[in-house]
């Protein structure tokens, strides 16, 4: 073995093996992760497992890598030992927000309340999860307001350490429905206790097929909190308005679905209205009343002549 090391030219003694031996590692672990990432691909069709299984061939393949590195130069980095905890405090003082996010995509993976798919808003962004990285957080954005809570086909990133410290609303943990109300105001002559009853009929309708299923996701919730889910069947309170007496539907649906939950009871109470005559959609009105100037003004009544009185409008 020796003869053969001898026999080598003499420049190969002031190349640097470790370093050569280090970038073919990282080279065999790229390759290595396409590789793999491309069969995935191939052979796995649902989206969700086929992203879960790329990152974790991803942090394998990373964690390998790494500890590889570590091993080969593991003298030189007990050479370096003083300095490099010098330099490690100041880089933890400066990229804080990065240990603290990654120390949070450690909390996120453990606690398994927010996973691909998950519906979340935390801050001002809300949106269903489709990466957890281990830095940020990418979501497909789903706005309320005109859109239905349906995605607005923009991705919005959030820094992992924002789950520790601000508050995070999930609309899919254990029982993915959320409370949606309606309002109906009909007129003050029509018979209100009759629609009452028929739009509370109509929403215990729509909402049938999804009753066990909302059952089932209370009660687990029930078993991991103090959750105590009170009446999950639709119902409908009465109050009165200024223009007539308002009735609000008040129901569960998915969280998915609201949109088309309301466009299906919307349908049903329109329907409604056709077939009961005695019931009918209030809307605000206005009435005004003009003087006889007023009406003077307009040219809608010529001005009394000399001598005669303005006579007053009736």
């Amino acid at each position: 073995m020796n003869e053969l090391f001898e026999s080598l030219p003499r420049w190969t003694a002031a190349v640097p093996w470790g370093g050569v031996a280090a970038l073919l590692l990282v080279i065999v672990g790229y390759f290595a992760y396409r590789v793999l990432a491309h069969r995935i691909g191939d052979q796995v069709a649902d989206a969700e497992r086929r992203h879960l299984y790329r990152k974790r061939i991803r942090y394998a393949v990373g964690t390998m890598v790494l500890v590889t590195l570590i091993v080969l130069f593991i003298d030189r980095i007990r050479e370096l030992g003083t300095l490099l905890g010098f330099v490690g405090a100041g880089v933890a003082i400066a990229l804080r927000e990065y240990l603290a996010s990654v120390l949070a995509w450690f909390y996120i993976l453990t606690q398994r309340t927010i996973a691909l798919g998950s519906r979340i808003e935390i801050g001002s962004a809300r949106g269903d999860v489709i990466d957890i990285g281990l830095f940020k957080l990418t979501l497909v954005e789903v706005r309320g307001d005109g859109l239905g809570e349906q995605s607005s086909g923009r991705l919005v990133t959030i820094p992992n350490y924002k789950v520790l410290i601000d508050p995070v609303y999930m609309f899919s943990s254990g029982a993915p429905y959320v409370w949606d109300e309606m309002d109906f105001l009909v007129t003050h002559e029509s018979d209100w206790e009759r629609a009452r009853d028929l739009i509370e009929q109509i929403g215990r309708e729509v909402t049938a097929p999804q009753q066990a299923e909302v059952d089932s996701g209370f009660r687990r919730l029930g078993d991991r909190y103090a959750f105590r889910p009170g009446i999950t069947t639709p119902i409908v309170y009465v109050s009165i308005a200024e223009s007539g007496v308002n009735l609000k539907l008040r129901y569960l649906t998915h969280v998915r679905q609201r949109r088309t939950s309301r466009d299906e009871i919307s349908r049903r109470v329109l329907r409604l209205l056709s077939e009961n005559p005695d019931i009918e959609l209030a809307y605000h009105t206005a009435r005004t009343y003009r003087t006889e100037i007023d009406m003077m003004r307009f040219g809608e009544k010529k001005e009394a002549g000399a001598g005669e009185q303005p006579r007053p409008s009736r």
